[in-house]
């Protein structure tokens, strides 16, 4: 023997003693149960809060067609539950803590319905064998329709964990050779891995149904052997160091939220259950994809998914990104043959940071697989645990995308003389943000994107899909391109609005001078007597009182600002006095500029497509609030003075005056006013004898403001500081998270523009360009053309880890009641808003906004200081107190405060907790929580659920919802327990 072999032989030998030593060893299952592993614990406390909506359910259908014996399907599987103990196992919590217990094996399992007769039975199916019946043939489309219905409704029935069964089998017979198969298991007690298992396990025994008992090996191990050995090993020092270090060191400093531009605002907490797209990689474009992978030593995962972080980072405008990919979690040989919740998920960065070219991100996102897969032993949920992440209620933490690929076509049962496939009823159930499984179809792979509805529509997922396909197709033809320079084809430009030759301003205001010299022009309501012009007479401009009104007639208006041509063309500024002066200002500005060669008359063009849409004329009156320096105090004039009607100008202070807003609405046809305004009139009713249409800042007026005055007159919404698109507000519109602008307006082409001054792809966020020129607005072109704004690039804010809007924040605070206008600064690295009106309870906002967007100060003031433009002054908001060395903390107040948090001291090991403390901010978790609301209970006689618990977060909140629950029950302060 050689020294070469004689050291074989030695490692060999240490490495057989290492696997024997580590092997998991067999536990009895006691009465009284076992823990559950830590994955179960996740998808338990995960039911928990989010009962009936079906996240956890783990289904299979699959279309049978031939000669089936469903005697002998029953009876495998039962066998195969009994088996696996897993799946004759129940989770109920003791003392807080969720244990799984076994239970005794079924003798039938496999439920049945006829769907070929007129009577739709149902029986259990014991030996009965359903195939020798009725005359082959294609099940008719109602059968199959119907199969889908109630396959669907199977798949969605909740299960009960504490009493069980967690599977579910049915059997839907079409025809006499054709049944659809359906599967459900609850996923605590099983994984898509596992369908492998079962399915290699029934057609071993199915197929020596009639021979004889069948030649399965006995199982070594249980599932509860797993859970157990799971738990004193990641309580063994070196591999919890091992793995806390290395997931704590990788996902150091990475964004908490994955802000994908969404259809609609971030619930506070999930309230739907998902839905799916199906979308297809055609084969020609995986086989690239395997051709790219094999050049760089990958698998066709690592590029699926380098792909998809482009894609990501383009939505997200992020280079930095967290994504989940699942993991099997049979991290050793012996668990090859179980049955049950080993799946984990991996938290992968991406790091796209640099520019990098495809083939550079492939081989980052390579090591990150390497590296995440080499560590997978951290159970999710004890990452979270030991990375104390600010745990949300709207959405997952660490990650909120991911991204999968698995080797088969969904069909993992083949029996004898049975040809087998997928069946697809419509179930629409989704846990995350954005998650895309992709699985093998014919030359191809099929793609199933899974989407919370809270948040996307339809065709918004459609077209990332299709986005998607193409960056893949890309990316493989040429990856040594830069990941930013890969193309996504530009999104369509809608199409501007036909409308006849627009006559030149002069020309058109000369002739209304001409025609109707005496007709009123512009009527100025004001408080200011000092309303002269600089190097101008000020002949016939008086104001004379706080309700004063002065009109100037047509005439009047053109010779006065004859007179002020000469000094608008030295240069001199419009008047800020409320008076007629700025709108004789502004007509003096277009007859210079008519004189001088310019193209200010080109406004016409626009604004007579918004007269046209809305249907002015001369005989309307058209009041507007715009401050007289602003864009939107030329376009209120010009609207009014092209078409012959009549101009009223308002201070802006008479917006937040109610009985002189009334007045000055009573006269007027179309009012053009700040959201204060509305606010006013709908608190106090709109005049019903006199209907209006309603004119509003699209920016700045709160979209459901906005629908609930569309709901009693034409409202439409205007972009821009020049009028640039007009939006016609529907009252039933479903709320989004942006703003839509509507169509351009004739003469101002809209377009979305990427980093790089190229036209952005459709859903893909960018600058919003006007007639070529950059706005500093944030915007995308959604699936049908349209342009929806979603705030300013220098309002976009990072705050606590979390990407934040200021202005989305700001319009979300204005819908709510009490709050006439809002805005949203960053002050002491912590949101501050400012609100006009009644003001606004902050904990309140805890039920409508995500936690990462409740501000952490509100003040209220009279009104929000403006610019002379009519804009918000944010460097005149008054600065909050700043938080104290305490963090902010509030000291609990008596009764029960003082004993919930004396229930939290105990639980969490923490003194110091104050009454606006949050409970997993402090360190807590699934099983803190839950033994939180077992205290609750026997503290103080009431039962709080861990969903109540959850949006209730802090002491303070706690207290008043355990005060609540007592009231309720009818117990009072002196039967409380200590």
């Amino acid at each position: 023997m050689t020294i070469a072999n004689s050291a074989d032989n030695v490692h060999d030998l240490i490495a057989r003693r290492r696997r024997e030593r580590d092997r998991i060893p067999r536990h009895p299952v006691p009465a009284s149960g076992v823990p559950v592993s830590s994955t179960q614990e996740r998808i338990w406390f995960g039911e928990m809060f989010n009962p009936g909506f079906g996240f956890y359910h783990v289904p299979a259908t699959l279309r049978l067609r031939g000669p089936l014996d469903a005697g002998a399907l029953d009876r495998a599987l039962c066998e195969v539950i009994r088996r696996h103990e897993i799946l004759r196992s129940t989770v109920e919590e003791v003392d807080g803590m969720p244990v799984q217990r076994v239970g005794d094996a079924p003798a039938s399992v496999l439920r049945s319905v006829d769907l070929g007769s007129e009577d739709l039975g149902s029986e259990d199916l014991g030996s009965e064998d359903l195939g020798s019946e009725d005359s082959a043939g294609e099940a008719d489309p109602e059968v199959e329709a119907e199969a889908a219905r109630m396959a669907a409704d199977d798949i969605l029935a909740p299960f009960d964990l504490r009493h069980g069964p967690l599977w579910r089998a049915l059997l839907l017979r079409l025809g006499p050779d054709d049944h659809v198969l359906v599967l459900t298991f609850h996923h605590i007690v099983f994984d898509d891995p596992s369908f492998g298992i079962v399915g290699r396990e029934i057609e071993t025994l199915y197929g020596a149904a009639g021979d004889g008992p069948a030649n399965l090996p006995d199982l070594d191990l249980q599932y509860t052997d797993f859970s157990v050995w799971q738990r004193e090993r990641l309580r063994t020092e070196d591999v919890r160091s091992r793995l806390v270090d290395y997931w704590r060191r990788t996902l150091d400093g990475v964004p908490r939220l994955l802000d994908l531009p969404s259809d609609r605002p971030r619930p506070p907490h999930r309230r739907r259950a998902g839905r799916f797209h199906r979308s297809r990689l055609s084969g020609d474009v995986v086989a690239a994809v395997r051709a790219v992978a094999r050049d760089e030593g990958t698998t066709p995962f690592t590029v699926l998914l380098a792909a998809y972080g482009v894609l990501l980072s383009r939505y997200a405008g992020q280079a930095d990104i967290v994504t989940a990919v699942p993991a099997a979690g049979r991290i050793r040989p012996e668990l090859e043959a179980l049955v049950g919740c080993f799946i984990n998920i991996i938290c992968l960065r991406l790091d796209l940071r640099g520019e990098p070219t495809f083939r550079e991100l492939l081989r980052r996102v390579r090591h990150a697989s390497v590296e995440g897969h080499d560590h997978e032993e951290m159970p999710f949920e004890e990452l979270v645990r030991e990375l104390h992440p600010q745990r949300p209620r709207s959405h997952t933490p660490l990650f909120q995308a991911g991204l999968g690929v698995r080797d088969n076509d969904g069909v993992f049962l083949n029996l004898p003389g049975v040809r087998a496939s997928e069946f697809v009823p419509d179930v629409e159930v989704s846990h995350f943000d954005l998650m895309v499984d992709f699985s093998v179809d014919g030359d191809g792979m099929a793609g199933l994107w899974g989407y919370n509805d809270d948040l996307f529509d339809p065709e918004t997922v459609e077209v990332l899909a299709g986005q998607f396909a193409l960056l893949v197709a890309g990316a493989c033809a040429d990856p040594d391109r830069p990941v930013g320079d890969l193309s996504l084809p530009p999104a369509p430009r809608a199409p501007e609005p036909e409308i006849g030759d627009a006559e030149r301003a002069a020309a058109v205001l000369a002739e209304r001078v001409r025609l109707t010299p005496g007709s009123p022009a512009v009527t100025a309501h004001g408080s200011s007597t000092d309303a002269s012009f600089t190097d101008a007479s000020s002949e016939g401009t008086s104001s004379g009182g706080a309700s004063s009104a002065v009109t100037l007639t047509y005439a009047e208006l053109d010779a006065r600002a004859e007179t002020l041509v000469p000094a608008v063309r030295r240069g001199a500024e419009p008047p800020a006095a409320d008076s007629p002066d700025p709108a004789v200002w502004r007509y003096a500005r277009l007859k210079a500029d008519v004189l001088d060669g310019g193209t200010a008359s080109a406004a016409t063009v626009p604004i007579a497509d918004l007269a046209s849409r809305a249907g002015l004329g001369a005989a309307d009156t058209v009041l507007t609030f715009a401050p007289p320096a602003s864009g939107a105090f030329a376009d209120a004039m010009l609207l009014a003075l092209l078409h012959g009607a009549h101009l009223v100008t308002a201070p802006p202070e008479a917006a937040r005056d109610a009985g002189r807003l009334r007045e000055l609405v009573a006269d007027a046809t179309v009012v053009h006013a700040p959201s204060a305004a509305w606010r006013l009139l709908l608190r106090d009713g709109l005049p019903a004898d006199r209907p209006f249409t309603a004119l509003c800042d699209a920016a700045t007026t709160p979209p459901g403001l906005a629908r609930e005055l569309a709901a009693a007159v034409p409202t439409w919404t205007l972009y821009g500081e020049r009028w640039a698109a007009a939006c016609r507000v529907d009252p039933l519109a479903e709320p989004r998270r942006g703003v839509l602008l509507g169509e351009p307006l004739a003469g101002t082409p809209i377009e979305v523009a990427d980093r790089a001054g190229r036209p952005a792809a459709t859903g893909v966020p960018g600058e919003i360009h006007v007639g070529g020129a950059a706005t500093g607005d944030r915007g995308r072109t959604l699936p049908d053309g349209s342009t929806e704004l979603l705030g300013r690039f220098d309002r976009m804010f990072t705050v606590g880890g979390f990407q934040v809007d200021t202005d989305e924040l700001a319009r979300s605070l204005a819908g709510r009641p009490g709050v006439a206008e809002a805005a949203v600064d960053v002050r002491h690295d912590r949101l501050a808003a400012y609100v006009a009106g009644e003001g606004i309870d902050a904990k309140e906002l805890t039920a409508h906004l995500p936690e990462y967007q409740v501000p952490g100060s509100v003040t209220v003031l009279d009104a929000l200081p403006r610019t002379a433009g009519g804009h918000i002054a944010h460097e005149e908001l008054p600065s909050p107190d700043a938080p104290g060395d305490e963090g902010g903390h509030v000291p609990v107040q008596g009764g029960t405060e003082e004993a919930v948090a004396g229930i939290w001291r105990e639980l969490l090991g923490v003194e110091e907790i104050g009454a606006s403390d949050g409970f997993l901010d402090l360190g807590g978790h699934s099983l803190t929580l839950a033994r939180l609301s077992l205290r609750y209970e026997v503290a103080f006689g009431v039962e709080v659920e861990l969903p109540d618990l959850l949006r209730h977060a802090t002491v303070r909140e706690q207290a008043a919802l355990v005060d609540e629950r007592r009231a309720q029950a009818g117990l009072t302060g002196e039967e409380a327990a200590s």
